[in-house]
């Protein structure tokens, strides 16, 4: 685990990957409810369109989370997040047509200035760059998007697409729920072990009547399995349930349903 940088700009208090901060060629920033525009419980920096919060709020801290790292509103491009396996690739001189129906829950692209957002509140958002053929990716994984290998099928695509060789990926897994808040039923495990076998049976355990998952480092080994250099890899030890600082994160499994979430955001610059 990595510790993150904690920064704040005009209010907007955000954490940072040592690994991709020291990378000139893209601004990127795992944002905090910190700095926003929303009231109640989706104050202040909510990022998050289908909920009762007013939809002008969610667009202007979109704005303002895009300024901090440079981006035009207009450039800004975000998941549709449904928990799903699907991968929307963006090259060249890009259009709008998001068929918001669809879920989409991984962004990968090559326009530089073009503002990848994906958003979180107890699951894993990860960052990929390709620091030499310039392609940045970013992944929304719960547990759902674990099971279904959103990660491994998102850098296949930049391998496939754009020739990426996973020894010059440049990664960083945001903060998100430990194994000992991920208390679950038998279902999630056994869904799991479908999908990685014996591999996931170190990072599943079980106390009392209920199991824990440890979802960073089955992310983690998934990484190194798919030829990511352990010294290319960050991944922040917050947890968005049990944090210190609470006060900074929404959280599914603390707050409910009614609450924000989080946004991140990745842009070649």
């Amino acid at each position: 685990m990595s510790e993150f940088l904690k920064n704040e700009r005009n209010g907007v208090v955000y954490f940072t990957s040592p690994q991709l901060q020291a990378c000139r060629k893209i601004n990127h920033a795992f944002f905090t409810r910190k700095g926003g525009l929303s009231k109640g419980p989706f104050a202040s920096l909510n990022m998050r369109f289908n909920c009762a919060d007013e939809r002008e709020n969610v667009l202007r801290n979109h704005i303002i989370g895009g300024a901090v790292i440079g981006a035009e509103p207009s450039n800004i491009v975000c998941t549709n997040q449904k928990h799903t396996d699907n991968v929307r690739v963006i090259k060249g001189k890009y259009v709008d047509d998001e068929r918001r129906d669809e879920g989409v829950d991984a962004l990968v692209t090559d326009v530089p200035g073009l503002c990848l957002t994906a958003y979180y509140a107890d699951c894993q958002v990860v960052m990929f760059f390709d620091h030499k053929k310039k392609v940045t990716a970013i992944v929304h994984a719960g547990w759902r998007g674990v099971q279904n290998g959103i990660v491994p099928k998102t850098l296949k695509i930049m391998c496939d697409e754009w020739g990426t060789d996973p020894g010059d990926v440049l990664t960083a897994v945001g903060p998100s729920i430990c194994r000992s808040c991920f208390e679950t039923d038998e279902d999630v495990p056994r869904l799991l072990r479908e999908t990685y076998g014996t591999f996931a049976a170190e990072y599943i355990y079980k106390e009392g009547e209920k199991w824990h998952v440890d979802l960073k480092n089955i992310t983690y080994s998934t990484l190194l399995r798919n030829g990511i250099s352990p010294i290319n890899i960050d991944m922040s030890s917050i947890c968005t349930v049990c944090a210190h600082d609470k006060d900074l994160w929404w959280s599914q499994r603390r707050c409910g349903d009614e609450r924000g979430v989080q946004g991140a955001m990745i842009m070649i610059r």
